[in-house]
């Protein structure tokens, strides 16, 4: 692969496992150096690893995004620790309570919109600074297409990832004269461990039909029919990163195939 991001610094929430680890592979091997914040140890190590083998550089620290105190210090930290950051990446995200709004519990809601909202914007806050004295940065948002979809049962992730893709357009607005472009990247249902292992089975077993089934029936639901990948993914963030995305700014791609629920 090309290092095209030679020289630049990538923070990414969430990048040990899954999607966040592909992203962090992808952007170290286009040559910058990666700093993962995530909660797993073990998983942290395994990414490490992983790059360090393809010849890229990375390192971790343990921050839980989820409890306010702890990750607005521990991001102090890291960014003292670290130096500027040229490319944030908000990836980290948790689905939260699923049913509906009159049983959702309301630590159910903060606790959703603490990670999918108030993390990216404490973080964008903090790397800004940097990124306009450079005159270069790149902000990227994992949304999701339940944004648009807003299927039931997920009320307040759907909601946090609304309030995300308005917060992208609003900060672009602001910031994005002075080199630093924000995007949000939605896609729909993406081919991971997880699904294959755990979604996939669990909706089997409930409805009692095959893996098969469920796996052909969540593919039906995009015209593509099929479910996107974390290479595309991690690629279309990696383009976003280039210099042949300089003037995308404020703008949802959404990776869905087409996705309508």
């Amino acid at each position: 692969m090309d290092r095209i991001l030679n020289g630049k610094t990538a923070l990414v929430t969430g990048g040990a496992g899954g999607i966040g680890r592909e992203i962090s592979r992808t952007l170290a091997s286009a040559g910058a150096r990666v700093i993962i914040l995530c909660r797993d140890s073990v998983k942290a190590e395994e990414t490490l690893k992983m790059i360090q083998e393809e010849g890229g550089s990375a390192a971790y620290h343990l921050i839980n995004l989820s409890d306010a105190a702890e990750r607005d210090a521990g991001l102090k930290k890291v960014l003292a620790d670290n130096g500027s950051v040229d490319i944030l990446v908000n990836n980290a995200g948790i689905s939260g309570f699923m049913g509906p709004v009159a049983d959702t519990p309301l630590e159910e809601l903060n606790a959703v919109f603490e990670v999918n909202l108030n993390a990216p914007f404490h973080l964008a806050k903090l790397v800004i600074p940097g990124m306009t004295e450079k005159g270069f940065g790149r902000i990227i948002n994992i949304s999701s297409v339940a944004s648009r979809v807003t299927p039931a049962w997920t009320t307040t992730y759907n909601m946090s990832k609304a309030a995300l893709d308005a917060f992208t357009a609003s900060l672009s607005r602001e910031i994005a004269s002075r080199g630093i472009t924000v995007n949000s990247v939605a896609p729909g249902l993406v081919l991971t461990e997880r699904i294959l292992t755990k979604r996939v089975p669990g909706l089997a077993a409930e409805r009692g039909i095959s893996e098969e089934d469920v796996l052909n029936g969540m593919k039906s639901k995009s015209d593509t029919r099929r479910l996107t990948t974390e290479t595309e993914l991690a690629g279309t963030i990696l383009f976003l990163c280039s210099p042949a995305a300089g003037n995308i700014s404020g703008e949802v791609i959404e990776m869905s195939g087409g996705y309508q629920g």
